[in-house]
């Protein structure tokens, strides 16, 4: 497997946890490839990691089963604003396809509401919105779980709810800043540009509203006794 052929996007490995590979590389010393990754969501401040391609291919077993260590998730988007910071820090974003994909095939394999903070639960929130309004339409219009089980789906119109209503009444200053952002597109360079800002006053933008939509997030698990968190396995 060491031949097998490593792009740049998400994977899942074997525990569960879902990584972003950004590139690979040759180790100067033995010549050998690494591939170049980092954790997601996207930490707020970046850390990559390396690992030899041939421990990434590599298989393992897990209760009795054997398992790729690393699986690509070929369904899931990066966002624009990811894509703009890997780029500032030198690495080059993903080569777009020309292709558009079919909605049957965009099983983006997230676990919806399984965010390991709020603050996280809002950034992907915000990121996917695209993504799972045009997913939530479908359905709707196909009167059918097109790519997503029921269960995903209830939460996923949940979560769409929440923020629409949210940006409808509490959040409704940051309404205009997340169209531009997340529905139209605009990177925070971009965004920056178009309202004669800065980019550090766009990045606290950003955290005001992502801080602002976690509290929300917060307060409605607080009040209906309900965790939307991913819940640690204890033994």
């Amino acid at each position: 497997m060491a031949g097998r052929r490593i792009c740049a996007g998400y994977y899942r490995r074997y525990d569960g946890k879902v990584i972003y590979v950004v590139s690979l590389a040759t180790d100067s010393d033995n010549g050998e490839e690494v591939v170049i990754w980092t954790t997601y969501p996207f930490a707020d401040v970046p850390q990559y990691y390396t690992s030899s391609k041939k421990s990434f291919c590599a298989f393992v077993e897990v209760s009795g089963e054997r398992r790729a260590k690393y699986k690509r998730l070929t369904n899931m988007k990066i966002s624009e604003a990811a894509i703009e910071r890997l780029e500032d820090e030198g690495f080059r974003g993903p080569v777009r396809k020309s292709r558009p994909r079919q909605m049957e095939e965009e099983y983006d394999a997230r676990a919806y509401q399984q965010a390991a903070t709020y603050h996280a639960y809002a950034k992907e929130l915000c990121e996917n919105y695209n993504f799972d309004l045009r997913k939530y339409r479908f359905c709707v219009n196909q009167k059918r779980y097109a790519a997503i089980t029921k269960s995903d789906f209830g939460k996923l119109k949940e979560d769409l709810c929440f923020l629409d209503n949210a940006l409808k009444t509490v959040l409704a200053d940051y309404r205009d800043y997340f169209r531009e952002r997340f529905v139209d597109g605009l990177s925070i360079r971009k965004y920056a540009s178009a309202h004669l800002l800065n980019r550090g006053r766009v990045d606290y933008l950003q955290k005001k509203f992502l801080s602002a939509l976690a509290r929300l997030l917060k307060e409605r698990d607080e009040a209906e006794g309900k965790c939307r968190l991913r819940q640690t396995v204890k033994n």
